[in-house]
């Protein structure tokens, strides 16, 4: 009878812990996967389809887990600052952030495939859905002719260059509207180091690359 008891409380175990392992590994913990080097992938076209990060978290400007001369991505939106460390999302699980701020949800894109000292502000892009209420469905959808394409809902654009435009169903009726299609923002952002930026805004917190996955579009 004892060892039939202790089976079973092993058997529990194994269950609970192989549970814990499977909720660790939703979140992003693991080591990230990086893009191979451009030169391998230039004026090409790759069909990557990885979700973005939903629900970042974020540390305190007090953090020491930061170097002051790492670079950030720096936004300000709603009386609220917030950097987004670049090393973080120069990786293929972590090139697109679906933020939300003070309600608002905000998307911040990076094409990673050059280096992050070669003019990184000129392959960023940060959207805001002013009407939306939960974080845009956004994430990287690959590469065409060596530019960054990113989906959105369940529909694929280029990250620069193109507007973007999103359902909100006023009506709650399920019928798409041509007066219920918006096309997301662009907001203001600044690349700095993070000594420079918390300096300027010490209220400010910082993403350092910790989330969860978000979600992908079945067609895609």
């Amino acid at each position: 009878m004892a060892k039939f008891t202790w089976l079973i409380a092993a058997a529990f175990a194994g269950m609970v812990a192989f549970g814990l392992f499977l909720l660790a590994s939703w979140y992003l913990h693991e080591e990230p996967i990086k893009f191979p080097p451009m030169e391998d992938y230039d004026q090409q076209s790759m069909p990557w389809v990885t979700p973005g990060i939903i629900n970042p978290k974020t540390d305190p400007a007090d953090t020491d887990e930061v170097q002051p001369n790492e670079k950030v991505i720096g936004i300000v939106f709603k009386d609220q600052a917030r950097a987004y460390l670049l090393s973080a999302m120069n990786h293929v699980e972590r090139t697109v952030v679906n933020d939300v701020i003070n309600g608002i949800p905000v998307s911040i894109t990076y094409y990673p495939m050059d280096s992050m000292e070669n003019e990184p502000q000129k392959r960023i892009r940060v959207f805001v859905d002013p009407l939306g209420k939960k974080a845009l469905m956004m994430g990287l959808a690959g590469t065409e002719e060596g530019k960054m394409m990113i989906f959105c809902g369940e529909t694929q654009y280029l990250q620069m260059g193109t507007e973007i435009p999103v359902w909100h169903d006023a009506n709650e009726d399920g019928k798409k509207q041509k007066d219920e299609m918006h096309v997301l923002e662009d907001l203001e952002f600044e690349v700095l180091t993070w000594n420079e930026w918390k300096k300027r805004y010490p209220e400010t917190d910082i993403f350092r690359g910790i989330g969860m996955r978000g979600e992908t579009p079945p067609n895609l």
